[in-house]
């Protein structure tokens, strides 16, 4: 079975220095928390500009122009 990369002792942690392998686990837990909240609101931001877009299209153009035929 292969090791993990962040097991090999080779691996460079990097600027962080943590006394655990389990406190490694505990702060990427605790930063992955943070992430789908932030892209759910740029999604949401994301849609509402959409809709917005939309609704200025109907109101502006298409409600203008009376109906077809």
């Amino acid at each position: 079975m292969r090791k993990a990369r962040m097991a090999e002792s080779s691996y460079p942690v990097g600027a962080h220095d943590y006394a655990s392998g389990a406190e490694e686990l505990e702060r990427l837990a605790a930063a992955l928390d943070e992430v789908p909240r932030g892209a759910l609101v740029v999604s949401g931001i994301a849609v509402g500009l959409l809709m917005i877009g939309w609704l200025g299209m109907y109101f502006l153009v298409f409600l203008p122009r009376g109906p077809v035929g």
